[in-house]
C-alpha cells in the first residue's frame, strides 16, 4: 500500500542518537508513513545501523550515499519518497507519537500546501532550560493572498534585531511532496548556514495556503555541546554572504515567476546584517585575551566588507532600541574600541 507520509532522516556520524530517533518515527499512531534513511557518507556504525533497520521493517528504506551535505541528502530522501507529503527529521533529534497524525490531520481539515507546528530545544548541559520555538502568526490558516498581505511584510524581518516571523526549520513542517519536487532545485547545496532558510522560503513562495498548529511542540531538537560552546568559524562571514545571495535568487525567482510577487530584499539585507552584527559579537568574545590589535583586525575584516558596508547603509529597522542604532552607527563608522567596549559590557 503506497505511504501516506514519507518522513526523510539525513543521517551523517549519528551512532549515539540514531536509534532514539528512528523508533519515535517508527512509535508514531500515524501508520501508513513510511522511512527514508539517507546515509551521507558516515564512517561510524550510522550505516550499519540503518541497514539494520531496513531489514527488520518493510517501512524503512536506505540510501547509502557519498557525503554531500545535508541538502543534498535530504534532497535524494525526497526523490524516493513514495508519500503524497513530506516531513523530515534530523537523525540526532526524536519527536512525541502524535506529531505526524496531527499535522496530517490539520493538512487535511484545510488542504493546506504546508503545516508547521513548533519545536522545543533540549540542551545536554542541564544548566541550560528547553525553550520553545514556532511561527509568530496570529492565525491558524493563511491562503496566497493572505499570505503576501499578512505573512510577508514580517516573513523574513519585522523591523526589529532578528524580528523573524518565519519559523524556517524544516523539520517542523508537513509538505505535500510535489511542492517540495518542483521547488528543491532552489535550494542550493553549497549553503551551509541557513540550509533551511532557503528551503522554507523556496516552499513558502510558492505554497497555495499553508496551516499552523499553534502553541504545540512535538519535535525535540538537540542541542549538543558544540553547538552550545558557539564554536568560532573564521569562514561564517563567508557563509552567510552566500546564504544572502542564496535567498536573494529565490526571492528573485519568484519575481519573475509571478506578477503578484513580494519583493523581500529589504527583509533579506536586514537580517543579514543582523547576522552580521551576531557575528562580531562572537569575534569580540573569541579574541577576548588576544591583543587590541588582533580583536580590531577580525572586526576589520567584518565591517569593512564590501556586503557589510552596502547593508549599512540600506538596512530599515525602525524598531530597533536606542542600543541597537548606536551599535551599528559604530559599525558603520569602523568604531572598533567602541565596538569592543560595548560587547564586552553587555556581554560579559
Amino acid at each position: 500500500m503506497k505511504p501516506v507520509i514519507s518522513v526523510v532522516i539525513p543521517v551523517y556520524q549519528a551512532q549515539s542518537y540514531l536509534t532514539e530517533c528512528v523508533n519515535s518515527v517508527l512509535n508514531q499512531t500515524q501508520k501508513d508513513l513510511e522511512i527514508i534513511l539517507v546515509d551521507d557518507g558516515s564512517t561510524d556504525d550510522s550505516a550499519m545501523l540503518c541497514d539494520r533497520y531496513a531489514e527488520s521493517y518493510d517501512t524503512i528504506q536506505v540510501i547509502h550515499q557519498t557525503n554531500q551535505g545535508l541538502n543534498a541528502a535530504w534532497k535524494a530522501g525526497v526523490r524516493r519518497a513514495g508519500g503524497t507529503y513530506v516531513g523530515f527529521v534530523d537523525s540526532d533529534d526524536f519527536i512525541e507519537p502524535q506529531m505526524y497524525e496531527r499535522l496530517y490531520e490539520k493538512a487535511l481539515t484545510t488542504e493546506a500546501d504546508i503545516v508547521c507546528c513548533g519545536m522545543r530545544h533540549i540542551f545536554e548541559d542541564r544548566d541550560h532550560e528547553p525553550w520553545d520555538d514556532e511561527m509568530l502568526f496570529p492565525k491558524e490558516c493563511y491562503t496566497g493572498e493572505e499570505l503576501r498581505r499578512e505573512v510577508y511584510p514580517v516573513f523574513l524581518n519585522d523591523g526589529s534585531f532578528m524580528g523573524r516571523g518565519l519559523q524556517p526549520n524544516r523539520v517542523s513542517k508537513l509538505l505535500k511532496k510535489k511542492l517540495v519536487i518542483q521547488n528543491m532545485d532552489l535550494c542550493d547545496n553549497g549553503v551551509t548556514v541557513g540550509e533551511d532558510y532557503q528551503f522554507s522560503l523556496a516552499m513558502f513562495l510558492h505554497a497555495e495556503k499553508i496551516a499552523i498548529l499553534p502553541h504545540y511542540f512535538p519535535y525535540y531538537y538537540r542541542v549538543n555541546k558544540q553547538s552550545m560552546t558557539g564554536q568560532y568559524d573564521e569562514a561564517y562571514m563567508d557563509k552567510i554572504i552566500h546564504m544572502r545571495h542564496q535567498l536573494q535568487r529565490v526571492s528573485t525567482y519568484q519575481e519573475q515567476a509571478s506578477e503578484e510577487a513580494y519583493d523581500f530584499r529589504e527583509q533579506i539585507t536586514n537580517d543579514f546584517l543582523c547576522l552580521c552584527v551576531l557575528y562580531l559579537k562572537s569575534s569580540v568574545l573569541h579574541f577576548k585575551n588576544s591583543s587590541y590589535a588582533c580583536c580590531r583586525t577580525a572586526l576589520k575584516q567584518i565591517c569593512s566588507s564590501q556586503e557589510v558596508r552596502q547593508a549599512l547603509r540600506t538596512y530599515r529597522m525602525p524598531r530597533l532600541t536606542h542600543a541597537e542604532r548606536l551599535f551599528l552607527f559604530f559599525m558603520q563608522h569602523q568604531m572598533y574600541a567602541c565596538l569592543i567596549c560595548a560587547v564586552r559590557l553587555y556581554f560579559r
